[in-house]
């Protein structure tokens, strides 16, 4: 019985592994496709949004927020990292694949709705909306 469940357990957490793996690849793609496509439509229509190389700003009233996307050259695979950049000087590591996703669909959700509400031209509007990040 206990090699079964020690056999039940491997398994587990080998298909665990390949999840977060196959998860930090989406995510990888999702940002390369999609995200910084978005924001660099969203900062030729106003100043308050930043792309450049791999990092996406976006300026608040109370200061600028960044996400940035470095390769990782300590591990022999193409890997990348994720990190949370404020105004002031706060580096947050997105280590666990579960807040990097909740970060990067937030800066997507901030990006979308300020692209859709600038065909209405509300500078109002777009300084909430990036704001409320």
């Amino acid at each position: 019985m206990k090699k079964l469940f020690l056999l039940a357990f491997m398994l587990c957490a080998g298909l665990t592994t390949q999840a977060q793996t196959h998860n930090w690849a989406e995510l990888s793609e999702l940002y390369d496709t999609e995200l910084y496509p978005l924001a660099k439509d969203v900062a030729d229509i106003t100043d308050k949004v930043i792309a450049h190389g791999n990092v996406i700003s976006i300026v608040k009233s109370t200061g600028t927020t960044s996400l940035v996307k470095e390769l990782d050259k300590s591990v022999p695979i193409k890997f990348y990292n994720y990190k949370l950049l404020t105004s002031t000087g706060r580096e947050l590591k997105l280590t666990d694949p579960l807040m990097a996703n909740k970060v990067v669909d937030k800066f997507f959700d901030v990006l979308r709705r300020v692209k859709e509400s600038s065909k209405t031209d509300d500078k109002k509007a777009i300084e909430s909306i990036l704001d409320s990040l």
